[in-house]
Formats: structure tokens, C-alpha cells, sequence
């Protein structure tokens, strides 16, 4: 080697010593380019995009908080039973008050309701999310469910209702 040539850092072969681009491989001779062409460089630039995109897919399908680690929070505070009729038979309703008094909001919010006679036997049980209900958190919201009732009014003296589960109310699904 002379002070005429030096060796390409690419192809280790003899270029010119002036040369800016190796005639050989034709990979450019600074060393920015060394390190902008190196493989190394091209898997960190596909890479950084595929961690952002799997970033965004998480959070678009996350599923939030877990509602059974609130649900002690997440309680009926008040309730009553209503009856009805409409074209196609008996109603009974419960309205009442539900209160979160975690940090989560809620939504779509599932009640059981259990009915119960004079005697507190239960005599009919349902399970609804009528509507999709959004309860902020550290608040309160009216409610009601309505169900057919299968049964003489008489059969439904008293009732119990709880939640039994709910979506966190800071996602998408």
C-alpha cells in the first residue's frame, strides 16, 4: 500500500486515496456512511417502527382494568322495584343509584337482580346490561333494569341487585 491508495472499508480492497466512493462495492468512503450503511443501522430503522406499531396495537385492543379487583368499589346504593304492563305483557323494573367510588370509570355495567316472595324464597332471577351505561369514577348514576316478569306480581315482594361486571370506560372495546 502507498500514500496513493488507501483500502475501502467496505470491500477491503485498494482504491485511490482521493476517492470518495469505492469503484469496487460502491460504498462511499467517510466515516458517517460507515455507520449509515452498516447492517446493524438498517435492522435498528425497521426495528424502531415495528415497536411503535405493536405500541399503538396494544393500546388500541388493551382491555383496561380488571372490574373483579374494583367490584367491592363499584356498589347499588339505592333501590326500588316498579311494575308495569306494555302490549306484550307484565314489566317489573328496578331503579335505584350506583355508586363507583374507585378511580376506574365503567362501562357497559351487567346487573343481576334476584326476586324474591313473601316467604324470601327466590322466585325469579335475571341478568342485564339494558343499556350501555358509562359511570365515572369517584360518582354516581340512576339506573334501571326492566324485565318480563314469568310470574304473578305477588311473586315479587323484595329483590337483591349487584353488578357483576363492567368494561373499564378508558378503552376502546
Amino acid at each position: 500500500m502507498n500514500d496513493m491508495t488507501k483500502t475501502c472499508g467496505m470491500c477491503f480492497m485498494q482504491i485511490p486515496a482521493q476517492a470518495r466512493k469505492c469503484p469496487h462495492c460502491q460504498h462511499f468512503q467517510n466515516k458517517m456512511s460507515l455507520v449509515m450503511f452498516h447492517p446493524a443501522f438498517g435492522v435498528i430503522f425497521a426495528i424502531i417502527p415495528l415497536a411503535l406499531m405493536l405500541i399503538v396495537f396494544l393500546r388500541i385492543f388493551d382491555t383496561g382494568k380488571d372490574f373483579q379487583v374494583f367490584s367491592n368499589q363499584v356498589e347499588v346504593a339505592e333501590s326500588k322495584m316498579a311494575f308495569g304492563e306494555d302490549k306484550s305483557g307484565g314489566m317489573v323494573a328496578v331503579m335505584g343509584t350506583i355508586k363507583n367510588a374507585s378511580p376506574v370509570p365503567w362501562k357497559d355495567i351487567r346487573f343481576q337482580v334476584e326476586f324474591q316472595d313473601a316467604s324470601g324464597t327466590r322466585s325469579d332471577t335475571g341478568q342485564k346490561e339494558e343499556y350501555s351505561y358509562y359511570l365515572p369514577a369517584n360518582s354516581s348514576l340512576s339506573f334501571k333494569v326492566s324485565f318480563r316478569r314469568q310470574f304473578p306480581e305477588t311473586n315479587y315482594v323484595s329483590h337483591t341487585i349487584r353488578v357483576i361486571s363492567a368494561k373499564d370506560g378508558r378503552t376502546r372495546w
